[in-house]
């Protein structure tokens, strides 16, 4: 039997599962056969045997925080920090450690370090920073090539998101910052990665990354523009080169100044997941950032929003994860930005460059392109316009930017907030951000508009099934049934609660009615056959199959019922046509 181990005591984690740029808090302990870590609302634990991990960076010892992957688990991310992390992770798993071991430089000479020693040493007596100045006396193409394998490091398993279209927005927002930058040549390569994380970092040698959490959470090209001049202010500080010289060492550095090792170079893109910018490095950054955006004639204001926004307690656990520790949000940076003074400006990028850009790694249809583009321009003369904010809230959840449909649902509820549909779809878009308990209170508030409201008590009670709350979730759909015995959504939607208390003829019970009131219902169909084949009654759940199949219905859950009615067909090796 694992043994749990006591000192995991004072450890906290967060689990990303890669597909969203949130972060949920888990309690973690460690055993002997892995980590075991577990949500709240989760109904049993996970475990990421020690075998199968691999860290951000190798585990040092000191180290008080990792991020974690599993070979057993793509995509999915487990952030651990806490006194003693490091020295508690090792004696489980020391194959996650150290950096040392996996530095083995192959040492070109004393005589490179010696001189890196001379020159860093003497401007350390002049009062300068040594690792800054080694890192200014770094040939570009290391630095380039020190960016290429950061970037790798960091981001190899995420593909580069990219349009034409995309592209030359992101080329021209570049152009303008850079060109405001005012520092000639400032080289730079900006790619956007297709990853749920909400961030942006810099890589040596000027190379840029975007995520597409990043552009999904923002609400402006404003935004991002700030995010991108902050990130342009690292590297014109040679923030990254900077850290890995610091980190790396003098050895490091004088393969790179003298003897260009390709080697050095490869291995030093592990060192940037460990990279934490001083205070005075984070305010230098934003100090970039402000005067780009000033001479580029982009208002700064996006850049507050964007970090303050991030900073509330809805948004903090986006920001929960190694990656972002980069970007301590504190008061004081954010009001350092708001304090700069107006000046005249225009949006980052036009209404088309926008969409383009945030359709990089999913590219929209033209119709909901234009709805959104219609809207937004709209928008810009009329933004109290309701109807316009609605046709843009829906068209965005359309396309999974909840993020993005919240802020205008947001604003619609608090210009009508008598309307009850628009409190309802705010709580879909909550639930669709897996915020259960605040689409609850959406409903509730709808509820109080109109009592009884259908879709309202519908809602409410699938939330409580999201957060496993079955018991109250029956009981809800209980009492919709009893008020109105004819939705059909509450009797599946009941036989799902009952398939997950376990009782499966209750549950088929359910499905009878939701088909005896729609003939169609594939979804309905389908779950129906699997309870059949569960109980050997093989010839009734063929033919729930193969009714599945044959409907031809809207709903959203009729692909996966016809997915699945497939493949149990094929399993039980019975044609899908009688």
């Amino acid at each position: 039997m694992s043994t749990l181990s006591d000192r995991a005591a004072g450890i906290s984690g967060a689990h990303s599962d890669g597909r969203t740029p949130v972060s949920i808090a888990v309690r973690v302990s460690f055993a002997d056969d892995g980590i075991h870590f577990q949500a709240p609302d989760w109904p049993s634990e996970k475990v990421w045997a020690y075998a199968t991990l691999s860290p951000n960076a190798p585990l040092k010892a000191r180290a008080r925080d990792v991020l974690l992957r599993s070979a057993d688990h793509e995509h999915e991310t487990l952030f651990l920090s806490g006194e003693g992390l490091g020295r508690t992770l090792l004696e489980k798993a020391p194959a996650l450690g150290p950096v040392r071991q996996r530095l083995a430089w192959a040492l070109p000479g004393f005589a490179a370090v010696g001189a890196v020693a001379v020159l860093a040493a003497g401007v350390h007596l002049s009062g300068w920073s040594p690792s800054q100045t080694v890192a200014r006396h770094l040939p570009q193409n290391a630095r380039e090539q020190m960016g290429i394998a950061t970037v790798q490091s960091m981001a190899g398993r995420y593909r580069v998101c990219e349009t034409p279209q995309s592209r030359a927005a992101l080329d021209r927002l570049t152009t303008r910052l850079v060109k405001a930058a005012g520092k000639d040549p400032l080289k730079v390569k900006v790619r956007v990665v297709d990853w749920g994380l909400v961030n942006a970092f810099a890589a040596p040698g000027g190379q840029i990354l975007l995520t597409r959490g990043l552009l999904a959470t923002a609400q402006s090209p404003d935004e991002v523009a700030g995010v991108l001049a902050h990130e342009l202010g690292h590297a014109l500080e040679l923030h990254p080169e900077t850290s890995i010289v610091r980190l790396a060492g003098l050895s490091a550095a004088g393969q790179l100044i003298f003897a260009g090792s390709s080697g050095a170079v490869s291995n030093l893109g592990l060192l940037v997941t460990e990279i934490q910018y001083t205070r005075v490095a984070e305010h230098e950054a934003d100090a970039h950032a402000v005067r780009i955006l000033k001479g580029a004639q982009i208002s700064a204001k996006g850049f507050a929003d964007f970090f303050k926004r991030m900073d509330s307690p809805d948004e903090r656990s986006v920001f929960n994860n190694a990656a972002v520790r980069t970007h301590p949000l504190t008061t004081e940076r954010i009001a350092f930005v708001n304090s700069q003074p107006s000046y005249p400006a225009t949006p980052a990028l036009t209404i088309e460059d926008w969409l383009a850009l945030q359709s990089a790694c999913a590219p929209l249809d033209p119709k909901t392109a234009k709805t959104i583009a219609d809207a937004t321009e709209a928008l810009a003369k009329t933004p109290d316009d309701i109807e316009q904010l609605k046709r843009r809230a829906e068209a965005y959840g359309r396309i999974g930017r909840h993020q993005q449909a919240l802020a205008d649902w947001d604003k619609a509820v608090s210009l009508k907030p008598g309307e009850a549909a628009f409190h309802i779809a705010r709580g879909g878009t909550l639930d669709s951000l897996r915020r259960h308990e605040d689409a609850l209170k959406a409903y509730e508030d709808a509820l109080r508009i109109t009592p009884n409201h259908t879709g309202a008590m519908n809602r409410h009670a699938l939330s409580n099934r999201s957060l496993k709350r079955y018991d109250e979730a029956l009981k809800e759909f209980d009492a919709l049934i009893a008020a109105n015995p004819k939705v059909t959504a509450a009797h599946y939607n009941r036989g799902l609660v009952l398939l997950d208390l376990k009782r499966t003829e209750d549950a088929r019970a359910s499905f009878d009615n939701a088909i005896a009131l729609d003939k169609t219902y594939a979804a309905a169909y389908t779950h129906r056959g699997l309870i059949h084949e569960g109980a050997q009654r093989t010839e009734l759940a063929v033919a729930d199959f193969r009714a599945a199949l044959a409907s031809q219905s809207k709903l959203e859950s009729t692909a996966w019922a016809h997915k699945t009615a497939r493949e149990r067909l094929a399993k039980l090796g019975v044609p899908e046509k009688s």
